[in-house]
């Protein structure tokens, strides 16, 4: 109780200073993270100061290693001449950088500008501070500096401004001088985590399962017990409830694993908190079954031991129940990937929850044996068995009646491991324990992930169909804001309304492309159409002559839908585009703009930064493709899937939606209308690698009971106590483990090189034939022959590449994707290192990594050359190479990693083997030396191998031999020795009564002279009642003699040793002063009831006669229950026993006493053998302690 105490303070010492240390520096956190970020922005400052010092006319590339966002430029006769990075390239830049303002935007990022002069050289120090991206999406995402230390995820959440408009930081240059504000908006998340603070209250945490387990092992009852698992769950849940409401400690839920999500109008509890909360169960059930002690012989358990079974079988089954529960709350409402197998997908947050159910699993295991543990010491393996088999099988009928399928298999799930540990507990011996543990451990595995991919699937389904409404609904929520700005333009624009008012189209469409309708990242198709009230419109193919207005009006009104109070109509018509039209009324005449999607067919890389695709909405985490159908025929296909141009291939449907597995694809098929429909589809790869993850299921959970989770109430196994098997196991593990992974990371890396060559490689000989095709040319520059541009974008569709051409002085003349230099995602510029490599150096070719935003390529440079001598350089961005190396990578570390927790597996079981067989040779000769008894039947070994442990048997054998041999010679000298001292003890307790005998007889003698016959009389009388009374002594000593020289044979009966104990005590209450009795009732033994009898009275009478008469006889009897066996105590306060005769006391004839003959405890103590108990003692300073140790017994067992 007071280690409790003291380790409870600790704890709450190491909390209170956690606790008071955060609130110190959350206090100040504001000002603290613009101090810290001012202080990173000035060293960089410093950094480029001392660079620039170093620059004079020229600077050499080479010498230097370049920071990202740290750009230098140079500047020679306002011509720039120097640069580090080519993403500050665009016009006017020297202009911009000399205006004085040292804080400016270049293209789409802010910049710190500081500036150096040495002659005509003008030098600039650009300090990316943060990006300024007009629209985010899947590669677009705005950042700051990598000095500043600010995350992405809050790159959009700290506003930075030029000038204040109150409530901001001011961020001031390291000479004082102020340069922009900065403030955070009310979704900013301080990601700032101070990891010793979190240490401090993780060791608060586990510093209450360690007082907890304090608590139960010292209660001095059950009941007592009882209280402190109450209370201490109820503060548990006080402290998870505390912890979760109000996001306490900040520390800790400032961790991404603890961040809440909110999906389908539901919270769902962090990743982190989940995981607290399973190691929380996992302990308090660890910690109350080990810990608890029941009396099982009480009456009042043994009274409700049917209700407690009952509750117990319950208890497992509602635990069943929630965990299952938890299982499909977190698949449905998170983007884990529990198929940790497949590695894609899977972060942190996955591994942390697919461990936290693993956890939840054991802790059900948990439940279900330690329920078994308290029914063996309640009642009989029939009734445990039949009680188990109906209450579960009827959850399980339940289940099944209300299609609660999960629940089902569950209730399944807990009927046969009671039944496997209910056999492990009653039934088998302890080799085959560990065997019954493993099964056990794999049906976990295999339930929790069979449960684990049927509520994948089920989210999968759900989100494919939420998918395919969106998709069968054809809108662009993206888009339809763009046109809310567009019809509030248009709506404001007396221009525009007087261009169509007078019908003047061709200023009209000018006025529109070049102001209004730029479409630049939203792949769509734009019309423009005036119409007045008589005017007529071909349309389609066959050019079929239709009223103006009658033809969008019946658009409109068959098919569109009203974006809000606007004038556009979205057109739901389900034909494989995205349409839009708006109508706008100036007088007359009627403006009709319709904007259609266009198809993506475009590939990666710049596309896929010019794409304003929106990324909210539903958070797709599947690869699916998807194809529309109408009228039965192939409309629009989207994804991997090479989709059947006829409806009809996927099978007859009658209109509901139905799952197709085909081609190793699950479609989902869905009717739109009667002839026409959407069909979802995903791979059968997604899932394939489910099953291999019951081996990474089942290695967690032998790691999490590795230290004998479920031996330790029996057997006391403790796998960390290092015994030579175990070592043989770690041994050849660990081996195993590191070769594989070092083996595995080089594999990675050599074949990585690999791929990255090969690709290399690849773009090299792309790049090699549009420089074939180019050099043909006699002009390649867009200010000279503007007809490059279409010779580029033809090349580039047809490769599906991009092309750039820089001049020999690393200027931008041309390029297939002007709109990436004109939106500011690319500089003007050319990487500097290429330039050096190709036109200084005079290489080849040049290839570099490179990115734009958060999309990766391999930037590919080689000299062009034209047939007039013209010299550029030509540039292919290569974006295939990001999809295709990742995908070789992905699939090779999939294959790698499944291979390694394989063979992981079959380490553990086969390490498991090779040490048995090692060991078992050495654990026969340990057994054997175990059993190894002077005078009984010690066996040979036989062990044919020659090797180390053969050399060990037969020594063994050996010393059996001479054993045999001494024990032989050494039986012969005692039993003559033996009969020696009995004849010589014999002959000296008979001779004591043969003396008075001989003197009463010679007595006799004298007195026949004597004449007086009554006085002869009386003398003849007197030596007659001494001769009785020798003979009668001899008589005692003879029997004294016999009994001891008999083998008692034990008469074993179950009885109550309580109430004789009792009995006996009472028999000596009369000879002492003071009786205690501290008798446990009801506690039953397995012995010869007679014998025992004969023991406690013999140790009793002994108490009482070693008592000194001037003092007040003490006697003090209690019984104690220690694991299976019962101890009877008996204490006096008598002399005591000195130490050097106290190895003597379970001598024959051996005695402390004036009378007897010393073979009470002699006796005694063969009775006790020879039942199997134990008797022995314990001297104290005042008086003596026996104990008599006798088997406890719940009156089941048979007697044979």
């Amino acid at each position: 109780m007071k280690k409790a105490l003291v380790v409870f303070i600790a704890g709450l010492t190491i909390l209170l200073g956690a606790l008071c240390w955060e609130y110190i520096l959350d206090r100040h956190a504001g000002e603290d993270w613009v101090r810290d970020f001012e202080k990173r922005l000035h060293d960089k400052e410093a950094e480029a100061e001392s660079l620039l010092k170093q620059f004079r006319d020229s600077v050499n590339i080479d010498e230097y290693v370049w920071e990202e966002d740290i750009v230098f430029v140079g500047f020679r006769n306002k011509k720039v001449f120097f640069w580090t990075n080519e993403i500050i390239g665009m016009d006017g830049l020297y202009d911009g950088l000399n205006t004085g303002d040292n804080f400016i935007k270049i293209n789409n990022a802010f910049y710190e500008v500081r500036k150096k002069v040495y002659g005509d050289n003008e030098y600039f120090a650009l300090l990316h501070i943060k990006d300024n991206y007009p629209y985010d999406n899947e590669y677009v995402k705005n950042r700051f500096g990598k000095f500043l230390g600010v995350d992405i995820e809050n790159a959009d959440n700290i506003i930075v401004r030029r000038f204040a408009q109150g409530g901001e930081w001011e961020i001031k240059t390291k000479e004082g001088k102020p340069l922009f504000y900065v403030q955070h908006s009310e979704n900013f998340k301080d990601r700032s985590v101070n990891y010793l603070i979190i240490t401090f209250y993780l060791l608060f945490f586990i510093s209450l399962f360690y007082v907890y387990n304090l608590l139960l092992t010292s209660a001095s009852s059950f009941r007592m017990q009882l209280l402190y698992i109450t209370g201490f769950i109820l503060f548990l849940l006080l402290l998870r409830y505390t912890m979760i409401e109000n996001q306490f400690p900040g520390s800790v839920y400032r961790l991404s694993l603890f961040d809440g999500t909110l999906m389908a109008g539901r919270t769902v509890t962090s990743i982190g908190d989940l995981m607290l909360s399973a190691f929380s169960i996992v302990q308090v059930l660890y910690i109350s079954f080990s810990a608890l002690k029941v009396n099982y012989q009480s009456p009042k358990v043994r009274r409700i031991r049917y209700v407690i079974m009952v509750g117990l079988i319950v208890l497992a089954a509602v635990y069943m129940f929630t965990w299952t529960y938890a299982i499909s709350s977190l698949i449905g409402h998170t983007d884990v990937h529990l198929n940790i197998a497949r590695v894609v997908n899977v972060g942190l947050p996955s591994i942390v929850a697919f461990v936290a159910i693993i956890m939840g699993g054991v802790g059900l295991i948990i439940i279900i044996d330690g329920a078994v543990y308290i029914l063996k010491n309640l009642l009989p393996l029939k009734i445990v068995l039949e009680t188990v088999v109906v209450v579960m099988g009827f959850l399980a009928f339940l289940c099944m009646l209300w299609d609660m399928d999960s629940f089902f298999w569950g209730s399944l799930f807990v009927l046969v491991n009671f039944i496997l540990f209910a056999v492990n507990r009653y039934a088998v011996n302890r080799d085959m324990q560990r065997s019954i543990f493993i099964l056990t451990m794999s049906l976990l595995s295999v339930y929790i992930v069979l449960t684990a991919k049927k509520y994948e699937q089920y989210r999968e389904l759900t989100q494919r169909a939420a998918y395919a409404t969106e998709l069968i609904e054809e809108r662009d929520r993206n888009f339809e804001k763009k046109l809310v700005e567009i019809d509030e333009q248009i709506n404001d624009s007396e221009v525009i309304a007087d261009l169509v008012a007078n019908y003047n189209e061709e200023f009209l469409r000018l006025c529109l492309t070049n102001d209004l309708l730029d479409l630049n990242g939203y792949n769509y198709i734009s019309d423009i159409t005036l119409c007045r009230q008589d005017d007529s419109l071909r349309v389609g193919v066959a050019a079929q002559l239709h009223c103006c207005n009658d033809y969008f009006g019946d658009i409109i009104n068959w098919h569109g839908e009203r974006l809000g109070k606007t004038n556009f109509y979205f057109i739901n018509d389900f034909d494989g585009y995205v349409s839009y039209i708006g109508r706008f009324e100036f007088g007359e005449v009627i403006l009709y703009l319709s904007f259609d999607s266009a198809k993506d067919s475009e590939g990666s890389g710049y596309p896929q930064i010019l794409s304003r695709e929106s990324i909210e909405g539903i958070d797709i985490i599947y690869p699916y493709s998807y194809a529309k159908y109408r009228d039965g025929q192939l409309i629009f296909s989207s994804g991997e899937f090479n989709y059947y141009r006829s409806f009809n291939s996927f099978g007859e449907y009658h209109g509901n939606i139905a799952i197709v597995e085909k081609d190793h694809y699950s479609h989902m098929v869905i009717p739109v209308n009667e002839s026409g429909g959407l069909v979802m589809s995903l791979s059968d790869s997604i899932f394939s690698l489910y099953y291999v993850n019951i081996l990474y299921v089942f290695f967690v959970c032998i790691l999490l009971s590795s230290y004998g989770l479920f031996f330790s109430r029996d057997h006391k196994i403790n796998y960390r106590r290092g015994t030579l098997k175990s070592r043989i196991k770690n041994s050849i593990v660990s081996l195993i483990f590191v070769l594989f992974f070092i083996l595995t990371a080089l594999s990675i890396y050599l074949n990585t090189k690999s791929f990255e060559d090969r690709h290399r490689s690849k773009a090299t000989e792309l790049l090699k034939y549009v420089n074939k095709e180019l050099e043909a040319l006699e002009c390649v520059e867009y200010t000279e022959c503007q007809d490059i541009l279409n010779v580029l974008t033809n090349m580039s569709e047809i490769l599906m590449i991009d092309i750039n051409i820089y001049s020999q002085k690393g200027m931008l003349v041309a390029t297939s994707r002007p709109e990436i230099f004109t939106a500011g995602f690319a500089g003007y510029l050319v990487d500097a290192e290429a330039l050096k490599s190709i036109v200084d150096d005079g290489s080849m070719s040049f290839v570099k990594e490179k990115h734009i935003g958060e999309l990766n390529y391999m930037s590919v440079y080689m000299p062009l050359v034209l047939e007039n001598n013209k010299s550029y350089i030509l540039n292919v961005p290569y974006f295939t190479q990001n999809d295709e190396l990742n995908l070789d990578i992905v699939i090779m570390v999939i294959i790698a990693v499944n291979i390694a927790i394989v063979v992981m597996v079959l380490a553990f079981i086969l390490s498991g083997v090779v040490a048995e067989r090692v060991t078992k040779p050495l654990q026969l000769v340990n057994d054997k030396l175990k059993q190894m008894r002077i005078g009984g039947k010690n066996e040979k070994i036989v062990y044919n191998r020659r090797d180390e442990v053969g050399s060990l048997v037969k020594e063994y054998n050996n010393m059996v031999e001479k054993l045999e041999e001494s024990v032989s010679q050494l039986a012969k000298s005692e039993r003559e020795s033996a009969w020696r001292e009995m004849a010589r003890q014999i002959a000296h307790e008979i001779k004591n009564p043969l003396t008075p005998m001989k003197l009463n007889i010679q007595f006799m003698l004298r007195s026949l002279q004597i004449e007086d016959p009554d006085e002869f009389k009386k003398r003849f009388k007197d030596v007659s009642t001494v001769l009785i009374e020798q003979i009668d002594n001899m008589a005692s000593i003879a029997s004294a003699f016999s009994d001891f020289a008999k083998i008692p044979v034990s008469q074993k009966e179950v009885f109550d040793i309580s109430e004789m104990v009792r009995n006996c005590a009472t028999l000596f209450e009369m000879n002492v002063d003071y009786l205690e009795c501290n008798i446990i009732p009801g506690v039953r033994v397995l012995a010869d009831k007679e014998q025992v009898h004969r023991v406690i009275v013999n140790v009793l009478q002994n108490a009482v006669q070693s008592i000194p008469e001037d003092r007040k006889g003490e006697l003090r009897i209690r019984t104690d229950k220690v694991g299976q066996n019962v101890v009877i105590r008996i204490r006096d306060n008598g002399v005591g026993i000195p130490a050097e005769i106290r190895e003597k006391i379970f001598e024959p004839n051996f005695t402390t006493k004036t009378s007897g003959m010393g073979l009470g405890l002699a006796i005694s103590r063969r009775i006790m053998e020879s039942m199997g108990g134990i008797i022995d003692f314990m001297s104290l300073d005042v008086g003596t302690e026996f104990f008599i140790v006798l088997r406890y017994t719940d009156g089941i067992e048979r007697v044979e």
